[in-house]
């Protein structure tokens, strides 16, 4: 994978500010299969990557609050935009755990070509975003109720491209609820499994 020669204000943006409502606990924090947290797995994965810097969107120690509250991740997203004055941003999702690095390498390169928002087909997380007047103005209002308030919404209005998938697999899978976080069958997580179960 060819690495990707991003703008020194690209920053990457993990989303973690959810209620985690259907897990019933924060997802955040859950055990990462491989290790440590799901977000310090989402950071490190971050990291890895060729970016000015890398934040947390959400209310939790170090991360960046949301400044008006149950907007969701546009929600999120306005909040770190204003906070870093970032031009484009790497994003993704804390509840993404099989999530891995050549992904996000694959898509910096295509959206440094592209110049404009771009995903995977079928998945609207992972995604690079330019955090340019069009998207910002739309995040405000979105914000402020006057736009449709959905990571949908935002990417059909700035006519975001869709990126065929070149790995099979449920890399894409996401971690919602307490079955879902039972389904990662992997050795190191059976502590986790056995507090679900119990709880």
């Amino acid at each position: 994978m060819a690495r990707a020669n991003i703008n020194k204000s690209t920053i990457g943006v993990v989303l973690a500010g959810g209620r985690s409502r259907r897990m019933g606990r924060d997802k955040a924090l859950l055990t990462h299969p491989e290790c440590g947290s799901f977000l310090e797995h989402a950071e490190a994965l971050l990291r890895a990557l060729p970016l000015a810097q890398v934040v947390t969107s959400g209310a939790r120690p170090g991360g960046i609050e949301d400044l008006v509250p149950e907007r969701g991740p546009l929600g999120g997203l306005y909040s770190v935009a204003l906070a870093t004055g970032a031009e484009a941003a790497l994003v993704i999702p804390v509840d993404m755990p099989l999530l891995r690095r050549a992904h996000l390498a694959e898509l910096l390169v295509q959206g440094q070509s592209i110049g404009g928002p771009c995903y995977f087909e079928n998945c609207f997380f992972p995604l690079w975003l330019p955090l340019n007047h069009p998207c910002l103005d739309y995040l405000c209002r979105a914000v402020a109720g006057s736009a449709h308030n959905s990571v949908g919404a935002l990417l059909r209005h700035l006519g975001a491209e869709s990126i065929s998938l070149k790995s099979a697999g449920g890399w894409h899978r996401n971690i919602n609820t307490p079955a879902d976080y039972l389904g990662l069958t992997v050795p190191d997580n059976l502590s986790e499994n056995r507090y679900l179960r119990e709880h």
